[in-house]
């Protein structure tokens, strides 16, 4: 009986005993890929696509932009050119009053570009359909307290469609200015639990007293963005904020590269992954004046 204790303690501080080695990680750089970050709304104004590199993942320095390319935008009935702002170099612009069209799919190509410098042009491309126009009724702001938090919350009234799933993404605006400005902010949502309801005073977000630019006082312009997205934009600003937030380890997935809807097409045998993503989506607005206290 002894010699099995015996066996079991050497066990034991085998287990639990530890070295520590020091390795040296040859941590080679990366061929950049492209970037790509661009919307296309209803809304009549200067869309904007932005293009960039990704860098290493040590590098402290600011990506890279992509100037030159040539990027067009097609609705498949018509096709314009992005112009290069002359100003911020990397971002390109739709005319000042070009607005998208529900019901059509907005195609987004981008030529001229050699992102891994290996003498060979490239071609991407993005296409992505705008949904169904979600039009906000009215809203109000009340104020309440929730967890010792004050909190205001922004209350809608609108029809959801009926025999359709739909996709929303909402954004707050403080005199009109975005409260939401990050990705990691934004709230999206489907309609599972109001599917064809029309929505009578429904909380839709919230300003929180504990983020400065947030809290309200009597005269604030408040506005409620509601924008109808495609389930995929919608997964894609999931995955980009669980990366930002962190995953949950017992329930969460295993890590993958967030989605994109940027293929590259020329040269068709390339090994590189271009990143970001094209959304096209419907836009309504309302506003209102806080008059609380």
């Amino acid at each position: 009986m002894k010699l099995k204790y015996i066996i079991l303690a050497l066990l034991s501080a085998t287990l639990f005993t530890a070295c520590t080695t020091d390795l040296t990680l040859d941590l080679k750089g990366t061929t950049p890929e492209l970037v790509v970050e661009g919307t296309m709304t209803t809304d009549a104004m200067a869309h904007s696509v932005s293009l960039k590199k990704t860098s290493n993942y040590f590098s402290n320095a600011a990506a890279d932009i992509v100037s030159g390319a040539v990027v067009t935008l097609s609705d498949g009935q018509n096709t314009i050119t992005l112009a290069e702002d002359a100003v911020k170099k990397g971002i390109y612009l739709t005319p000042a009053n070009y607005a998208g069209v529900v019901g059509r799919t907005y195609t987004l190509t981008i030529d001229n570009v050699d992102v891994n410098a290996d003498g060979v042009k490239e071609r991407y491309t993005a296409s992505c359909p705008i949904s169904s126009l979600i039009q906000l009724d009215s809203i109000d702001v009340v104020k309440s307290r929730i967890f010792q938090t004050d909190m205001w919350a922004v209350k809608a009234w609108v029809q959801d469609p009926p025999a359709e799933v739909n996709y929303y993404l909402i954004r707050n605006y403080k005199n009109d200015k975005c409260v939401a400005d990050s990705i990691q902010e934004w709230q999206i949502t489907n309609d599972e639990f109001f599917n064809g309801k029309y929505m009578i005073n429904e909380t839709f977000s919230f300003f929180s007293d504990e983020k400065p630019d947030e809290k309200l006082v009597n005269g604030d312009r408040v506005t409620l963005e509601l924008c109808s997205v495609t389930k995929d934009y919608m997964e894609y600003i999931q995955q980009a904020q669980e990366e930002f937030w962190g995953r949950n380890p017992l329930f969460g997935g295993q890590p993958a590269n967030i989605r994109t809807n940027i293929k590259q097409v020329v040269p068709a045998d390339s090994k590189t992954s271009p990143r970001g993503y094209f959304a096209a989506y419907s836009v309504s607005w309302r506003n209102t004046v806080y008059q609380g206290k």
